[in-house]
């Protein structure tokens, strides 16, 4: 189901009033931490005695989390070694550690081989702190045959980039790393455009806290934070203030648009499309298709007589007339700049929404096209990929903006493209991104490779052109005069990725995803999924 992520600052001043008041939120986040350590060891080794953790702590409250969590772990049992990798860190926790038969180990940018004030291993050795080199060799040595590393250097108050000795450490162990690694709230040094990523620290899973942290989501940094459990630890967090929605296929379960017993074929919302040309035939076909079978009410098709006759055979049921429409959606195949020209027409003065795709994104921000306000006041979503962005925002901003850079920072360009725009964008890809002009971002989960072929985009349309068609019109029926938030008409193209997903899971061409549409369509509107 949805999972709402939050700008970093949003969960840190929800916490603020619950520690004011002595809500033991810590104690909450370390329990939870010590159970998933415990599964993990369980799941690894079939027992906890006799595991040996070490614990990375920084001077901050994750690293209390991580010696509060390992205090646990070395009472059920655990050899627990505890580097300290700054002239501080969580006091509290630390004297938990130790108090549970925790080794600590000082690594320091100092070079100092003392932890912080109280007993360890090293302190008959205090008064003369041994050179940095065996201070060095102690903390590799403890992360090498470390059966679970719990990463508790810096939290998401830290500063990007980690200190050279940190840094230089966890680059001599990456090579002869074997046991997993968790991070705590964050992954130390979390940073999608920094440089040597084989040394940095990659987790096979990440625990966070309170809410699910806005830096976590960005597809860039999957290979850094693993599978990411989300702690609640009762902040009560106001989802009107989160950065991201995060869809699954119990989302499209859920909330897939199913027909009413009352309704009829308007109710149901009618689709004009507007996609191939003699040119490009087939876009129009597979256009039409993914339309009729993500189950609208009826589809109109807008285009040229010559395509009308591949589709019209294909499907009999589709309308060849002009007539009223909730939802248009066209650009497809390149269709002929005449009949382009009678949509925008049948458009002016209408608030219908939009799905603009393909050649029909040349349109989007030209003065020509805006000049009779058919862009304004009205849903629209369109539907690049990263070179069709790419171009788009080249044009728009007056410099090369290539692929590449589009793909170094998806959310950042598809939220600078939805401001510019003043559109819904939603950026096709392995990971597809969907942003709102105010900045919030829908992100659906990923769906099969096998959708990266030619024709894919042309069914997402379709898609996405009966799903808009339906909610306008539902939302006219209701008598509800106020306009959908953009937040919702975001989501509703993200249950179309979803549906686009699924198909993806049953074909491996664009025209057996239209076809297959009918099968999950069916299987979703009767419950048989």
């Amino acid at each position: 189901m949805s999972v709402f992520a939050y700008p970093s600052e949003v969960i840190r001043d929800a916490e603020v009033p619950l520690l004011e008041a002595g809500v033991p939120l810590m104690a909450r986040a370390a329990r939870a931490l010590a159970n998933i350590s415990i599964d993990t060891l369980t799941a690894d080794r079939g027992q906890i005695a006799g595991a040996r953790v070490c614990v990375l702590a920084g001077p901050g409250n994750n690293a209390g989390d991580a010696l509060f969590a390992a205090a646990t772990l070395a009472r059920r049992g655990a050899a627990v070694a505890i580097i300290t990798l700054f002239d501080r860190t969580h006091d509290e926790g630390l004297s938990a550690a130790r108090r549970a038969g925790a080794e600590v180990f000082a690594f320091t940018a100092t070079g100092s081989d003392t932890a912080p004030a109280g007993p360890t291993r090293t302190e008959a050795d205090a008064s003369t702190a041994p050179a940095p080199g065996p201070a060095r060799a102690e903390a590799l040595h403890e992360l090498v045959r470390a059966d679970l590393v719990l990463d508790g250097i810096l939290g998401t108050g830290g500063r990007r980039g980690l200190p050279e000795h940190i840094a230089s450490l966890l680059a001599d162990w990456a090579p002869h790393r074997t046991g997993r690694l968790l991070a705590v709230d964050v992954p130390s040094d979390l940073s999608p455009d920094a440089e040597g990523a084989e040394t940095r620290l990659h987790a096979d899973r990440t625990v966070t806290f309170g809410g699910l942290k806005a830096e976590l989501v960005d597809p860039r940094v999957n290979e850094f934070t693993g599978s990411i459990d989300v702690i609640d630890i009762g902040l009560g967090l106001d989802t009107g203030l989160a950065f991201a929605e995060l869809l699954d296929s119990d989302d499209l379960v859920t909330d897939f648009p199913r027909p009413d017993a009352a309704g009829h074929k308007y109710s149901r919302g009618v689709v004009g499309v507007l996609a191939g040309s003699e040119d490009y035939p087939g876009a129009g076909v597979l256009t039409t298709t993914s339309a009729v079978n993500t189950g609208a009410g009826m589809v109109r098709y807008l285009g040229s007589a010559f395509v009308a006759e591949f589709v019209i055979g294909l499907h009999p049921e589709v309308v060849s007339a002009s007539g009223r429409v909730n939802a248009v959606v066209f650009g497809p195949g390149d269709p002929e700049p005449e009949f382009v020209q009678a949509v925008v027409d049948a458009l002016t003065d209408t608030h219908i929404p939009v799905i603009i795709d393909a050649g029909g994104l040349d349109m989007v921000g030209r003065a020509e096209a805006m000049a009779g306000t058919w862009m304004a006041d009205r849903p629209i979503i369109i539907t690049p990929h990263a070179g069709e962005l790419a171009r788009l925002l080249s044009r728009l901003l007056g410099e090369i903006i290539t692929a590449t850079r589009i793909g170094e920072d998806p959310i950042g360009w598809a939220r600078q493209a939805a401001e510019l725009t003043g559109t819904i964008v939603l950026l096709k890809g392995h990971h597809t991104i969907i942003a709102t002009p105010d900045g919030h971002i829908v992100l659906p989960e990923p769906g099969p490779a096998n959708l990266a072929t030619a024709g894919s985009g042309d069914v997402l349309a379709g898609i996405l052109g009966t799903l808009t068609a339906i909610a306008s019109a539902r939302h006219r029926y209701d008598g509800d005069d106020r306009p959908l938030p953009s937040n919702e008409w975001a989501r509703l193209a993200g249950l179309g990725v979803l549906v686009h997903n699924a198909v993806g899971q049953r074909a491996v061409t664009a025209s057996g995803f239209a076809d297959a549409l009918a099968e999950v369509v069916d299987e979703l509107i009767h419950g048989r999924h």
